[in-house]
């Protein structure tokens, strides 16, 4: 396709970090292995519906959760910044133990850290708090995000990843390069996540770098947005009158030359530009820039060699499949609060937005039973899941983290609330027993207080509903989600603007 030439008017310059070394280290691609081609085909298999990336929700606990629900579903974990990684790497490198703290004896994690990562020296309890997956099921297609604007720590981030998955501690499908966070945080003083679209270059470089990071063993993706607001002071009335033409070309420039590295065909698109010159919050970045999911169908059709999926304004697995029907090349859709407010809507995925021969290479992680049939089901083998994290780590730190991921597996039902409640009351025990000098010894494992919350508050017809059987009461109908998401985020900001009053 001929794109019309597009030159930024912004007048920041390009970051001088592509330095001699740097282009030494990944002007070559390492070529694509067997196992790179298997984990493609997986990942694209999983592609019609994602996970959206979500910092604070898409923890390994929620994930874990999720894929209870949908066996085919692509979970993205939370962004991991590169060097929180490398960090680590430059660590082992100075010390021979494995552990500074070892977990504990007899666990899981324990028996799964063997002989291999001898030679690694890895902190793996620090580790596992940034590429930890569950470990008593596998994840199933899951794409680690990462976070950065330095080739060398990518590279040292994934170099690191490809250890610990031949090592056989984690086993994500693809690993993804976030260049759509607006967040101020990320955007502004970070210089990565959403400021990167301005800088195609760069991010051609880092893709590069972590591939070669992976040692072509793992795809690499990129997380971007339709384009920013540089070079011009937004305004809602005003990019109503932007070119169109113009910023369509420059989302076109920025896929061609990152896709011309080699490293990269596949794209998630949020549908929004980022508006980076205003002090816009995240939440306000997803609600005031106009969606044009048009942008991302002409890409679709534009560039037939790539993939892309779909990000921004869907909510339901009605929506998901409208869109993928409007649009027969779209890869997928990609959803995140929605999923985060009440993911028992999502039940039904697997059934409506995934071809039968989707089975065929997406791995089954579920035991001889097959997948839960409803939600106490789901709720007994989330305990176990649970019950295994709490001997891992210390319940005052980690409890918290389990019961958010069981918190909206009720959402819009009857006593949903209730539950929730009864749930922040679990959350709460093991810092109440510490401030009080009393052990957690004599306490019921988690897994039963979360089961006795269920069954004490909701209705047994609730809790053993079926898929289909909700999903034609309730989540078969267009909008059927929109309450719940508007209560869910009432819920969040309530919870926010509590813990700014309390600091």
């Amino acid at each position: 396709m001929n794109v019309v030439a597009f030159t930024s008017s912004s007048s920041k310059p390009t970051r001088n970090i592509l330095n001699k070394r740097t282009t030494q280290l990944f002007s070559t691609l390492s070529p694509k292995s067997e196992t790179y081609l298997q984990k493609q085909e997986q990942l694209h298999a999983a592609s019609p519906l994602s996970l959206a990336p979500m910092m604070e929700y898409t923890d390994r606990h929620f994930r874990h959760m999720v894929r209870l629900i949908s066996k085919n579903t692509l979970l993205y974990t939370e962004m991991v910044a590169a060097n929180a990684i490398v960090h680590e790497k430059q660590g082992a490198l100075e010390r021979k133990d494995n552990f500074i703290t070892p977990p504990v004896k007899g666990s899981i994690l324990e028996q799964q850290i063997h002989g291999d990562l001898d030679e690694f020296g890895y902190d793996m309890t620090y580790l596992r708090r940034f590429l930890g997956q569950s470990s008593i099921m596998k994840e199933g297609p899951s794409v680690l995000q990462l976070g950065g604007s330095d080739p060398e720590q990518l590279f040292g981030a994934c170099q690191t990843l490809n250890d610990l998955t031949k090592s056989g501690y984690c086993d994500y499908t693809a690993v993804n390069l976030n260049c759509g966070c607006p967040s101020p945080k990320v955007a502004g003083k970070g210089q990565f996540g959403a400021a990167l679209m301005e800088e195609p270059e760069l991010v051609k470089s880092l893709v590069e770098s972590m591939h070669n990071g992976c040692n072509g063993d793992i795809p690499i993706t990129v997380k971007c947005r339709i384009g920013t607001d540089a070079g011009y002071t937004f305004s809602k009335a005003g990019y109503e009158e932007i070119d169109e033409d113009k910023e369509y070309s420059n989302l076109c420039r920025f896929i061609e030359t990152v896709a011309s590295s080699g490293a990269v065909t596949d794209f998630q698109v949020h549908a929004r530009i980022a508006v980076l010159s205003k002090k816009f919050s995240p939440a306000d970045n997803r609600k005031v820039p106009k969606l044009k999911y048009e942008f991302i169908r002409k890409l679709v059709e534009d560039y037939p060699e790539f993939t892309f999926s779909l990000n921004g304004g869907i909510n339901t697995v009605v929506d998901a499949k409208a869109e993928l029907e409007r649009c027969d090349n779209m890869a997928g859709v990609m959803i995140g609060r929605a999923w985060a407010a009440n993911p028992w809507s999502f039940a039904m995925a697997d059934e409506i937005l995934y071809p039968e021969s989707s089975n065929n290479i997406i791995e089954n992680v579920y035991n001889a039973e097959g997948k839960p049939k409803n939600r106490l089901e789901i709720l007994k083998l989330y305990g176990e899941h649970a019950d295994n994290e709490e001997l891992i780590w210390d319940p005052v730190k980690i409890r918290r983290f389990i019961i958010k991921a069981a918190s909206p597996l009720f959402a819009g039902e009857q006593n949903g609330k209730r539950y929730r409640i009864a749930l922040d009351d679990i959350a709460g025990i093991p810092k109440k027993l510490k401030q009080q000098n009393k052990s957690m010894e004599d306490q019921p494992p988690i897994s039963g207080l979360i089961m006795n919350a269920a069954l004490n508050n909701l209705k047994e017809d609730i809790l053993l509903s079926s898929p289909k059987e909700s999903y034609d009461k309730i989540y078969g109908k267009k909008d059927s989600s929109t309450q719940v998401i508007k209560d869910w985020q009432d819920e969040r900001k309530q919870k926010q603007d509590c813990a700014t009053s309390i600091h």
